[in-house]
């Protein structure tokens, strides 16, 4: 009886390593992920990251927009960027709850966001937060590319 319940523990314990271990937002290519964390801006926009570098929540996805146009969804140790045209900017990340970051973007400028998860009632909540050029780069490269991007430019799809 004892083997049959160390047998269960160890079925539980798999299922739910997998489960955590798995996440609902894709992947892209690794020569597509390193391409797209080496981008400089554009001229005349700025280039803007989203990270997630949480494992919480890591199985659901979170729609980030910017100026209400898809800029892509974030799952655990996922993150997602674009190109933006410089000036005024609201960018507003969709879970249980919704946070907005309104921000002046510069031409030239890289800019790095964090999704901070958090567990809420029903499923994740979260809160986008501006993060410094070190920090930022720092948890950029602790995560993947997301595959659920709104519009890849073309610099990272070459």
């Amino acid at each position: 009886m004892k083997s049959l319940g160390k047998v269960a523990w160890l079925g539980f314990f798999a299922v739910t390593l997998t489960l955590v271990g798995c996440s609902a937002v894709g992947t892209l290519p690794k020569d597509v992920d390193e391409r797209a964390k080496n981008l400089a801006p554009a001229e005349g926009q700025a280039l803007v990251y989203v990270v997630r570098p949480s494992n919480l929540g890591r199985a659901i996805g979170m729609t980030v927009t910017c100026d209400g146009r898809e800029m892509g969804k974030t799952g655990g140790q996922r993150y997602i960027y674009a190109m933006v045209d410089s000036g005024d900017h609201e960018f507003v990340s969709q879970a249980e709850n919704k946070s907005e970051l309104t921000i002046v973007l510069e031409a030239g400028k890289t800019y790095y966001f964090e999704q901070q998860v958090k567990m809420g009632l029903l499923k994740a909540r979260n809160k986008l937060v501006r993060l410094d050029d070190e920090e930022g780069r720092k948890r950029l490269l602790k995560c993947s590319l997301s595959k659920d991007l709104g519009a890849t430019p073309p610099e990272a799809g070459k």
